[in-house]
């Protein structure tokens, strides 16, 4: 397995490589490349050199549209489950006391 560079190359202009990517938008190394394979990670990311550069501009757009989804508007209602209805509490039948113990301890 070859070594990396003691001095590698700075990405182009304007780009990261995917672990500083993965830092820049608070992902895992391993989250941002499970994006990637399933489609949901930001766009516009290119080889060079056998890596991958990410355009900052693409990180901040795909970060502003991560905040976009989750922020609820005020307009909508709450969609999570409905409270469920307060059962009562079953009683359990008193236990049953003991003969020795009702009888008066002999002396």
């Amino acid at each position: 397995m070859p070594t990396p560079a003691k001095n590698p190359a700075p990405p182009p202009a304007g780009c990261l490589w995917t672990p500083q990517a993965a830092h820049y938008i608070g992902l895992s190394l391993r989250t941002l490349y499970t994006y990637k394979a399933q489609g949901k990670a930001p766009t516009g990311c290119f080889e060079v050199a056998r890596k991958l550069a990410w355009p900052i501009d693409g990180l901040d757009a795909w970060l502003a549209a991560q905040r976009q989804q989750a922020t609820p508007s005020p307009d909508s209602e709450h969609d999570s489950r409905p409270l469920e209805p307060k059962l009562a509490r079953r009683r359990t039948a008193p236990k049953p006391a003991d003969d020795a113990e009702l009888q008066p301890a002999a002396a």
